[in-house]
């Protein structure tokens, strides 16, 4: 898997469960982790974080950095991104990726077992105040 998910995930030798109930983004929202074949390597799956939806403005690059610019996700496409930001190749270098190749969401890490965790969504909306 490599490092692009610490410290959600482990870098190597870890195993986790998809529910596939959430194939091709059925269901997937901004914040879930998911299962996807990756775009850029036929035959490899990556695992990333959601972070923009169809319709969704994402910014295109890492934030802080020069010159970054505003995209809108288009019809059918998320925007991915990995946890670990500075090692992680996401869509800041392959762009939205289609939603056809989502095959589930990671819905908890099961080995080691002796690091068994759920998976939670770690983006939440802000509060608002009535």
């Amino acid at each position: 898997m490599g490092p692009s998910m610490l410290p959600t995930m482990e870098a190597h030798g870890g195993c986790v469960l998809i529910a596939k109930h959430f194939r091709r983004g059925r269901g997937v929202e901004i914040g879930d982790v998911i299962s996807v074949k990756h775009p850029m390597i036929p035959g490899e799956g990556a695992i990333k974080r959601v972070v923009g939806m169809p319709g969704d403005i994402v910014e295109r690059d890492t934030p802080g950095t020069a010159n970054t610019m505003m995209i809108q996700v288009p019809e059918g496409h998320c925007w991915l991104i990995g946890d670990n930001l500075p090692h992680s190749r996401d869509s800041r270098q392959y762009g939205p990726v289609p939603l056809a190749l989502i095959k589930g969401k990671v819905i908890a890490r099961v080995w080691p077992w002796s690091e068994w965790k759920w998976i939670q969504n770690g983006l939440r909306l802000p509060a608002v105040d009535d």
